[in-house]
């Protein structure tokens, strides 16, 4: 599966921004892996990755740690605890209940599991008109993503952070690091930063 050198560095950024360190031997779920391609980034890094999605896409291809699967994240076809991690980006807003998938990933972590979750900003600039006005995305504002986390997980560490991906930035990509790095160094900023998460 070919990546613009833009879209990768969008990637990496989403998951190095959440400041986990992983071991190297975990198993990790992938909660609405959409593509794939971030669950393969997430596979360099440790033992086992099962991505899931409510419809199968094109460039699904399992191979040695990594696997992929139809699957609903509010009904998780999968035994309690048994998951290191469970990663979730950009799924939560799409479904019925987020309280219930939340649930779900609690139920299959291990004992001292990890959720990463991420979710965009309702209230980012560039988000808000794009997609939430224009694509009726119900993205959270930073107040109810974290009520929604803490219901599940009370020991959650919660942050923010700057990141985009836009193809015709290619050229730029130097500057738009710079301006993301700038933005999150700026307190009157922070409230809208592009992503929120939750390390829980």
């Amino acid at each position: 599966m070919s990546t613009s050198q833009g879209e990768l560095r969008y990637r990496l950024r989403c998951l190095d921004k959440l400041g986990y360190a992983f071991r190297g031997d975990e198993s990790v779920l992938d909660c609405g892996s959409g593509d794939g391609g971030v669950a393969r980034l997430i596979l360099e890094r440790v033992r086992e990755v099962v991505a899931i999605d409510v419809e199968a896409f094109e460039t699904w291809s399992d191979e040695p740690g990594l696997s992929f699967r139809v699957a609903d994240a509010e009904q998780l076809p999968f035994a309690d605890s048994t998951f290191d991690v469970v990663y979730s980006k950009d799924s939560l807003h799409h479904m019925e209940s987020p309280e219930r998938a939340l649930q779900e990933y609690r139920r299959v972590l291990k004992q001292h599991g990890t959720a990463l979750i991420v979710e965009a900003n309702r209230f980012n600039p560039l988000f808000y008109p794009h997609m939430t006005l224009a694509l009726r995305h119900q993205h959270f504002s930073r107040r109810r993503f974290r009520e929604l986390v803490t219901a599940v997980f009370p020991e959650t560490r919660f942050g923010a952070f700057d990141a985009h991906y836009a193809p015709d930035l290619r050229r730029a990509l130097v500057l738009q690091h710079a301006v993301e790095e700038g933005l999150e160094r700026f307190p009157p900023f922070r409230g809208l930063l592009s992503y929120n998460f939750a390390v829980a």
